[in-house]
């Protein structure tokens, strides 16, 4: 096997190849020969079928597997001769070699992106200013009362209507002149959450005290999302016809204090400001290490391996589109959408990329390792989150391609910010 390495730039390679088409035949009939060793197909003796219907039945695949196997192999080859950091590859079309004549030789290529070379800088001692602010009594009051709200149940709103929290089931109609463009049964409204296309003021004012039966109508604006194109932008009315109008009940000052396990006014208050008082440090935490890894990749310039670069904004702009399809995006939409939203997609992946190398980089130089124990630990940590087995999570990521690599590097990110938080300086503001 013949393999040369072209470097392409800093961050990518050329890895070509030539296996003599002696090498090459020679392992595709032995492959051959194996599979009508143990070939059992109808009209002959098991292990006595011809070669020639072998070939004929399983040629492609079988070439297709001895292609991969010396693709591996000059990979494997050119890493160890060249001492090559790969973090992607580009894939061989086994098109153009599946059908090889006999006896020519296997001649291809492939492109391979490398870890960027990274001169580290200082990353300890990063004076930062903390922006963790005092839990207020204002905020205690305004938690206590989104508690009541969340926590308030639905009764019949009665000859009362609808009030300001109100929720209901409505048919919903939108309206085009004369004709119904969109009809839904059994939709749940609220009087806070306007239908899309209707100013939240006219919506409460139309919607206010409506009864079981009674139909209201509010100007509109049909959404540019809607599915028929020849409608969108046009000026229309929204007919709600209630169904069940509800009440939301909020619970008792003495059965919050139930939920949460306190007695008392004052012990509530206690319990909310310090529960809001955690959720304030661990969002400090959060912002601190984003910004001090932000303040990094600002103060380290280093190539990135544009293959990579290229297929993670693919990847983003595939999540962004199936996005758009789960909430039945028009194909016209979703097609300006995505094309307006490709240079985002790029800086998000260059950035995303710059973290990730860097973050790998520090984690070397600190000796920062993701251990076996690491990997079992967050395999529970997500069973424990989503309800499930660990090892039916274990299972869902080996059947993901580098779903374990992606674990890691999320395991070993937290290691990295976490490090870079503790040898930050953290200043009061004054």
């Amino acid at each position: 096997m013949q393999v040369t390495v072209e470097k392409l730039g800093s961050c990518q390679a050329k890895i070509s190849f030539i296996i003599p088409g002696q090498d090459f035949h020679g392992t595709v009939q032995e492959a051959l020969k194996e599979r009508a060793a143990s070939a059992n197909l109808k009209g002959f003796r098991p292990g006595k079928v011809p070669v020639q219907i072998i070939e004929k039945q399983f040629g492609k695949e079988v070439r297709g597997a001895a292609i991969e196997h010396f693709v591996q192999q000059a990979f494997q080859k050119a890493v160890q001769e060249h001492q090559l950091k790969v973090v992607g590859f580009q894939r061989v079309n086994l098109d153009e070699l599946i059908d090889l004549p006999a006896g020519q030789d296997l001649a291809s290529n492939f492109e391979v992106s490398l870890r960027p070379e990274i001169v580290l800088g200082a990353y300890t001692g990063i004076e930062i200013t903390s922006e963790l602010a005092p839990v207020m009594d204002q905020e205690v009051d305004d938690a206590i009362a989104n508690l009541k709200q969340q926590q308030s149940r639905p009764e019949p709103a009665g000859d009362e209507g609808l009030a300001e929290n109100g929720v209901a089931i409505a048919k919903i109609e939108w309206i085009v002149g004369e004709e119904t463009v969109l009809s839904a049964e059994g939709h749940r409204i609220a009087m806070q959450q306007p239908t899309p296309g209707v100013d939240e003021a006219k919506w409460k004012a139309a919607l206010l005290g409506a009864k079981d039966g009674d139909a209201r109508e509010v100007e509109m604006t049909i959404p540019a999302t809607f599915n028929k194109e020849q409608h969108r932008g046009m000026a229309g009315t929204t007919r709600v016809t209630i169904v069940n109008a509800y009440k939301l009940v909020p619970p008792s000052d003495a059965e919050v204090q139930q939920m949460v396990g306190v007695q008392g006014d004052e012990a509530l208050k206690t319990f909310v400001r310090q529960e809001l008082g955690r959720q304030k440090e661990m969002q400090e935490l959060g912002r601190v290490e984003g910004e001090l890894l932000q303040r990094l990749i600002a103060a380290h310039a280093f190539d990135l391996p544009t293959m990579m670069v290229q297929e993670q904004a693919r990847g983003r702009l595939a999540q962004f589109e199936n996005q758009l399809r789960q909430q039945q995006a028009p194909d016209d939409v979703v097609r300006s959408q995505i094309e307006a939203n490709k240079e985002n997609a790029l800086k998000a992946a260059e950035n995303g990329l710059r973290a990730l190398f860097l973050v790998q980089a520090i984690g070397e130089k600190e000796n920062l390792l993701v251990t076996k124990e690491d990997m079992e630990q967050e395999l529970v940590s997500i069973a424990q989150r989503n309800n499930a087995k660990p090892e039916d999570v274990q299972k869902f990521y080996q059947e993901q391609q580098g779903g374990f690599d992606q674990l890691a590097i999320e395991i070993l990110e937290r290691k990295v910010r976490k490090f870079l938080r503790e040898n930050a300086k953290l200043t009061k503001p004054q």
